[in-house]
């Protein structure tokens, strides 16, 4: 069996929506003294790991889209807010044929660098970007001693899609 590159970066896609949402539905159960209690990481707190996934996320697709980029993405400090630009990733990845996928695009990073790569492998990168953190959000939880932790590894996913 053969898997093109747009079924991969399409289910990429809706595991990063999915894997997004457990942590949203978990953390928006907890008051905004743990969300923002400091906590060893890359980003000093739950809320700021999860609004940064936020702002790389609408990053990437402004730069696919050709939108202007926004840093912070919104001055929403909601961490629902997250699903909103994970969606949106999602809509236009749904929306993508083979030529979009491996089109070239040139775009600049937040630090003024020129780049250039295939669309897919902005994609991949963030989907990867957002694994990385959802990985450090589930050592900083621990680290506050919290329960109930999401299972948000790809083969879940996966699992829960043969499951229906």
């Amino acid at each position: 069996m053969t898997t093109d590159l747009r079924a991969l970066i399409d289910q990429y896609s809706a595991y990063d929506l999915w894997a997004n949402t457990l942590f949203v539905r978990r953390l928006d159960r907890e008051p905004d003294e743990l969300l923002d209690r400091e906590t060893p990481s890359s980003f000093p707190s739950l809320r700021a790991t999860i609004l940064h996934m936020r702002n790389a996320e609408a990053a990437w697709l402004a730069r696919i889209t050709g939108a202007q980029q926004k840093w912070p993405a919104s001055e929403e400090t909601n961490i629902s807010d997250l699903l909103t630009h994970s969606v949106r990733m999602r809509d236009h990845v749904a929306g993508m044929n083979d030529a979009a996928m491996q089109r070239i695009i040139a775009y600049t990073d937040i630090k003024g660098n020129n780049h250039q790569q295939a669309a897919w492998q902005m994609l991949m990168h963030c989907f990867n970007h957002s694994t990385y953190h959802r990985g450090q959000l589930v050592t900083m939880m621990r680290s506050l001693g919290m329960e109930e932790i999401p299972h948000s590894d790809l083969v879940i996913y996966q699992r829960s899609l043969k499951q229906g």
